[in-house]
């Protein structure tokens, strides 16, 4: 029996007939939302303390190396949440939305921070590194969450390659838009010259650099293996991973399901217990869940 065969799959939640395209905004994840609130807030605190001091908010919340050589160990952390002008704050929050949305709804919501807070932290250290070796001047703060954000966009490539970005007005996959991303950031560090926002592009290139490093050693990229067969052939095989994973367990839920729904038919549904009601409901809201991002156009 599939899903759509099923009572409580229903087709009112896809926002059209046919599977159609639409645009669809759905409610943020709990942390996205938080983490929204947060880098919204800190801008508009940031606008307000511009009245007073222009300098304040990078220099005491952004990130430099004499500022963390001052004592302002929390730069590392604020500089994430703080932005230079409106619209590089709009163009990172939705990334955050889009990446950071799927990321969560799919691994969890501590497993999400974790991987948020890893790329955000290695972007920071890369950046101090570049400023001891002297790429960049001590006292240059950079502001922005770019450096988690491209880490996420990392995430997404590999395990939501369904989404469709919107860039300029071309729809695309992720994994092109990706590409055009990567291209763009290889184009500028081979331009003759200096290299305008060059501690942010180092950010840009630690974020995706440790969001591939930590998704692989949490084993969660798949991997690609070489072994020798008995007749001396050389094969390759893609290892278990997480979307392996994800896998089998809905084919156990749907087995599970199955197996409640065959139980209504014989003896009711009175005759579930408190546990096979929730798991039914669950399998309910997930499906629905599938079915209202089926044709849906992601914008970045």
């Amino acid at each position: 029996m599939g899903w759509h065969d099923r009572p409580y799959s229903g087709d009112d939640c896809c926002g059209g007939p046919g599977g159609q395209m639409r645009l669809a905004m759905p409610r943020p994840t709990t942390a996205v939302m938080w983490l929204l609130i947060a880098n919204v807030a800190a801008y508009f605190v940031d606008v307000l303390t511009q009245h007073l001091d222009p300098g304040f908010w990078p220099e005491v919340f952004g990130l430099s190396w004499s500022g963390v050589a001052r004592g302002y160990l929390w730069q590392p952390v604020t500089y994430m949440f703080s932005h230079g002008d409106p619209w590089h704050l709009v163009f990172n929050m939705i990334g955050l939305y889009i990446f950071g949305m799927h990321f969560e709804r799919t691994f969890g919501r501590d497993r999400f921070l974790k991987f948020y807070a890893v790329c955000g932290l290695s972007s920071a250290a890369a950046y101090l590194l570049a400023s001891v070796i002297g790429w960049i001047p001590a006292g240059l703060p950079v502001v922005g969450a770019s450096g988690a954000i491209y880490g996420l966009l990392i995430a997404a490539i590999i395990f939501f390659p369904h989404i469709q970005i919107i860039f300029i007005i071309f729809p695309m996959p992720i994994r092109v838009f990706g590409l055009i991303v990567a291209g763009m950031l290889l184009l500028r560090l081979m331009s003759p010259g200096p290299m305008y926002n060059l501690g942010g592009e180092i950010c840009h290139i630690a974020g995706a650099a440790s969001g591939i490093l930590t998704l692989y050693l949490w084993r969660m990229t798949p991997r690609v293996g070489v072994v020798d067969s008995a007749v001396g052939g050389v094969r390759s095989r893609l290892a278990k991973g997480a979307w392996e994973r994800r896998m089998r367990r809905e084919v156990e839920e749907q087995q599970e399901v199955d197996r409640i729904l065959a139980k209504v038919g014989e003896s009711g549904i009175q005759s579930l217990t408190r546990k096979e009601r929730k798991t039914l409901e669950q399998a309910t809201k997930r499906q629905q869940h599938r079915n209202a991002n089926t044709g849906r156009v992601d914008r970045l």
